[in-house]
């Protein structure tokens, strides 16, 4: 009985662990969201942007700073960056603690007759349409949005003469985002065709 206590109280902690990520995960997302959303603002309201910006961080944080706007886009892109690659690890992390999850319910199932499926074939019986469309959208559609307007974002720097420097960072960036967002949809791809 001490064995079955155990591995319960181990199932309890995971599941709790695995809300917590998943709040940690939405909230990225959003910001994420933000971000690309300031960066493709920057194609069509670039001086708005620039002004609210500027606004911003006179009025919320004190801060007086004249910045140029590629200077904020740069960190802009950075911000991205760093946010994505979190954002996927989290889902990553996600995905692989999942398997464990129905793993820990069959084994507590089998061994101790104590039936758990809240995670397991609870949420998978009957799954919904709605959830299914939902899964689709965030491991497939945004990541392919996501890369298709940082794509635009880069296309219109280069028209527009950005300096060196900053086009550098700019493509850069683009450049790892493709391929993060590629191997995700990749990795999502794989999990749901059952493979590792």
């Amino acid at each position: 009985m001490e064995k079955m206590n155990i591995l319960y109280d181990h199932y309890k902690d995971t599941i709790l662990l695995q809300k917590h990520d998943e709040k940690v995960r939405n909230r990225l997302f959003v910001a994420i969201c933000i971000c690309v959303l300031l960066l493709m603002l920057m194609i069509v309201y670039p001086n708005n942007i620039y002004q609210n910006m500027q606004e911003l961080l006179s009025d919320k944080f004190g801060v007086n700073i004249k910045l140029e706007l590629k200077i904020l886009e740069a960190f802009n892109w950075f911000i991205i960056s760093y946010l994505t690659i979190r954002y996927y690890q989290l889902n990553a992390n996600i995905e692989k603690n999942y398997k464990y999850i129905h793993n820990l319910e069959k084994e507590l199932e089998n061994k101790f007759k104590l039936s758990i499926n809240r995670e397991g074939a609870n949420y998978l019986g009957q799954y919904p349409m709605f959830l299914t469309l939902s899964y689709v959208f965030y491991k497939y559609v945004f990541p392919i949005s996501f890369t298709i307007c940082i794509i635009v974002k880069n296309i219109f720097n280069f028209n527009n003469k950005l300096s060196l420097p900053f086009l550098i960072i700019s493509i850069l960036s683009t450049f790892c985002l493709t391929i993060i967002n590629i191997s995700y949809v990749v990795f999502n791809y794989k999990i749901r065709k059952g493979g590792k």
